[in-house]
């Protein structure tokens, strides 16, 4: 199939905008987004990034390998600024070059018109969950303009390549998933070396250019303030065997969804266009096979695995699967065509530029994008910390491990928490499973109740940790809602316990706002 001239940036602008409100239409507040907040900000007051633990008492003095200071510190920037806004506004930026790089990419592969419209909008859908105010935004970006260089390269064999050598310089300061885009241009060098061994010049050619450019990429890491020691902390936390019991997205995708459907089937169909591109993908490949594109196709067929293997990495498998599925879908009907002769490979016909406007506008309203309320994951425990504030509690808290950086945000020094989703940048993998042992009740976990000087505990009312405590007749209940239970090792003089009411709408926990 000869690559058509058709650009979905100079041909089909609208369906760019509307592929851009659509990865950025879906926008809450993830666990995390405070202690990134405040790492942030303590850099830009201070003009030094924090190197040890001062917010935890059972870390505290502890190396912290902070491999996302400057994602922190563009969030706390912007948010300082502009409010709530700017972290959209942040975000906004973000995915438009990341939407932008993948529609250049999907141009490059040659696919038709149709074609090329449709995978972007089915691409920007499947990532819009994953679009979220973390450090990961800039590795989906940054990832997004490798896989548009790949593709010029495979299709074109015109790519300049350079530039992605200081991309990369920054990409490790912003987080750690450089290493991902590394392995995508390992990936493509390898492929283009194999195409070369069975006499492809052209493809040795440029196997040698992406090698030589990926050495260099590899060599830009080094520059941020960890040097060497950036690689062996991302490792861990790529390695840590722990990290699955304790982040709910570490775990393996299948897993994932099996728990979605026993507790929450509705939010099942955020994984319907990722699977519907996996396995579009799987299928064109098979139907319509070419060694021109083994490349791209080994990035994504390996990319893919990764998002199976753990669902924080479904929209990296989106990012890499999106350019090949274009090129293949493109293919099937090309060959469909063929068979009959009356039929036409999807046509050029753009949809009405005051349609997709609408659409795009409408997504933007909906979703929120330019209000400058921001709506918690799930719901914070409010009740629980207005109730400390009013009694003026301090001392060492065990909370609830995304609750940890919310409670180090509102309450300051008036409290240390055990752990928090900084999780292996910080804490040991000893800590690390003590807390999954006693959150999830197997057998010791009452051990971490004695094993430190906790003061207070803070957990969700329904988890398997607060009937360890509950059980435990040296800890008092202090506060409950339909959130959290707040416990204490003494009772408060004169106080019984509360029970707080936070309910919304059909008994259920009333939702909160960041920050």
């Amino acid at each position: 199939m000869k690559p058509q001239r058709y650009s979905l940036l100079s041909a089909s602008p609208w369906t760019v905008l509307l592929s851009i409100a659509l990865a950025t239409a879906d926008n809450f507040a993830e666990p995390d987004l405070w202690i990134h907040m405040l790492t942030g900000q303590t850099t830009l007051r201070t003009g030094h990034i924090p190197r040890f633990d001062t917010y935890s008492y059972s870390a505290v003095g502890a190396p912290w390998h902070n491999h996302e200071w400057l994602s922190q510190v563009a969030l706390a920037f912007f948010y300082a600024h502009l409010g709530v806004f700017g972290l959209k506004l942040l975000k906004l930026i973000c995915s438009s070059i990341l939407i932008v790089a993948l529609a250049i990419g999907i141009s490059a592969s040659g696919a038709a018109a149709r074609v090329q419209r449709l995978t972007l909008i089915l691409s920007a859908v499947a990532i819009s969950t994953q679009m979220q105010f973390r450090p990961q935004l800039f590795t989906f970006m940054m990832i997004a303009v490798v896989m548009m260089a790949l593709a010029i390269e495979v299709y074109r064999g015109s790519a300049i390549l350079w530039p992605l050598i200081p991309m990369f310089a920054l990409w490790a300061n912003f987080h750690g998933g450089y290493i991902v885009g590394l392995g995508a241009m390992g990936i493509a060098a390898a492929s283009m070396f194999v195409q070369g061994w069975f006499g492809d010049a052209d493809r040795i050619a440029s196997a040698w250019r992406l090698a030589l450019v990926t050495l260099g990429c590899a060599a830009a890491t080094i520059l941020n303030p960890f040097g060497v020691g950036l690689w062996t902390g991302v490792a861990h936390s790529v390695g840590d065997p722990l990290i699955r019991q304790v982040i709910a997205d570490w775990v393996p995708l299948p897993k994932m969804m099996l728990s979605l459907w026993r507790n929450s089937p509705a939010e099942l169909l955020g994984d319907v266009a990722p699977l519907l591109m996996f396995a579009g993908f799987v299928a064109a490949v098979a139907m319509t096979p070419n060694v021109e594109d083994a490349a791209l196709d080994a990035v994504a067929t390996i990319f893919i695995g990764a998002a199976f293997y753990a669902a924080r990495n479904v929209a990296i498998g989106v990012i890499a699967v999106a350019i090949p599925l274009a090129r293949h879908a493109s293919l099937v009907l090309e060959r469909g065509a063929e068979r009959k002769s009356d039929a036409q490979v999807a046509g050029n016909d753009e949809p009405p530029a005051a349609l997709m406007a609408i659409c795009a506008i409408a997504l933007a309203l909906v979703g929120g994008t330019f209000s400058n309320n921001l709506k918690t994951w799930k719901p914070m425990p409010t009740g629980a910390l207005t109730y400390m504030q009013q009694h003026k509690l301090h001392g060492n808290i065990l909370a609830q491990f995304e609750w940890g950086s919310y409670v180090i945000w509102h309450m300051g020094d008036a409290f240390k928490v055990y752990i928090d989703t900084r999780t292996e940048l910080v804490y040991t993998d000893k800590q690390e499973g003590d807390y999954a042992k006693f959150f999830y009740g197997m057998p010791g976990s009452e051990q971490l109740l004695e094993a430190y000087p906790h003061d207070y505990v803070l957990m969700g009312g329904n988890t398997k940790g607060v009937d360890v405590v509950r059980k435990d007749p040296r800890w008092h209940l202090l506060y409950s809602d339909q959130t959290a239970a707040l416990f204490g090792r003494s009772a408060l003089p004169g106080e019984a316990p509360v029970v707080g009411n936070v309910a919304g709408i059909g008994g259920k926990p009333a939702d909160t706002y960041f920050p």
